[in-house]
């Protein structure tokens, strides 16, 4: 199978089409999410107070800097005011100034390792050997998640989770984040030529994605024992395989 790519729906680049071009009858047709329709997809976004002078936005980065010497130091508690302006130089008024609410800047920080994560993941979707088996892809998947977890302090997790739910009023937008693996994911099973994988739509593909990250990310950070125990990694590699295969 040789599949293409075209744009429908008006050159609509969320919704797409693949089609064999060896058996056109074959196609694959990956709509436009209902969710993102209908907006229940929200990547979260950590704002600042926006300035026009050169001299604001060098304050901004030396203060981001700070947050992020004290983020990589992975303790919760030192994510305060005080921290942040000892560590920065600046007064705890102009923190305010530059960053609105001041937990921002820790979370800013923690959002730039998640995207990173992702971007990493997305890569590796698509530099996965056509011609090896899903079997294999959920392996890559799960060691090199378990890798990153293990790197980060679980209560600064919690700490990012428990601030987003405040600011948004309990919403659970930030587990949307991995829904930009969704559709990298769901092209990756379509070029694979195992016949291991099950062609799935943008929506379903979401489902797993988060699904996945329950199953891999939850034991992590609700200090759970088995969490990235070969006991976790067993259980995720069998449950993975059954919910992404043929």
């Amino acid at each position: 199978m040789v599949f293409v790519r075209i744009w429908v729906l008006d050159n609509d680049p969320k919704s797409l089409e693949f089609i064999d071009i060896n058996n056109p009858s074959l196609t694959c047709f990956l709509a436009r999410p209902y969710f993102e329709e209908n907006n229940m997809s929200k990547n979260i976004i950590i704002k600042f107070p926006e300035t026009q002078q050169e001299r604001s936005k060098r304050t901004l980065d030396d203060i981001l800097q700070a947050a992020f010497d004290l983020v990589d130091q992975a303790n919760p508690n030192k994510f305060t005011s005080r921290a942040l302006s000892a560590r920065s130089g600046y007064t705890l008024s102009t923190l305010c100034a530059r960053l609105g609410v001041i937990e921002n800047a820790f979370l800013w920080v923690i959002k730039q390792g998640q995207t990173r994560h992702i971007e990493t993941m997305i890569q590796r979707f698509r530099d996965f050997d056509t011609n090896l088996p899903l079997q294999s892809f959920i392996e890559i998947m799960v060691d090199n998640t378990f890798k990153v977890l293990e790197q980060v302090n679980p209560k600064v997790i919690r700490y990012y989770e428990e601030c987003i739910a405040k600011q948004n009023a309990m919403s659970s937008e930030f587990y949307h984040y991995v829904d930009a693996m969704a559709e990298p994911y769901a092209e990756t099973a379509l070029r694979n030529q195992t016949n291991t994988f099950r062609l799935v739509s943008l929506d379903e593909a979401i489902f797993l994605i988060r699904s996945s990250q329950t199953i891999l990310e939850r034991p992590f950070v609700e200090l759970n024992p088995i969490a990235g125990t070969e006991v976790h990694r067993k259980i995720a590699v069998t449950t993975l395989v059954q919910m992404f295969g043929k």
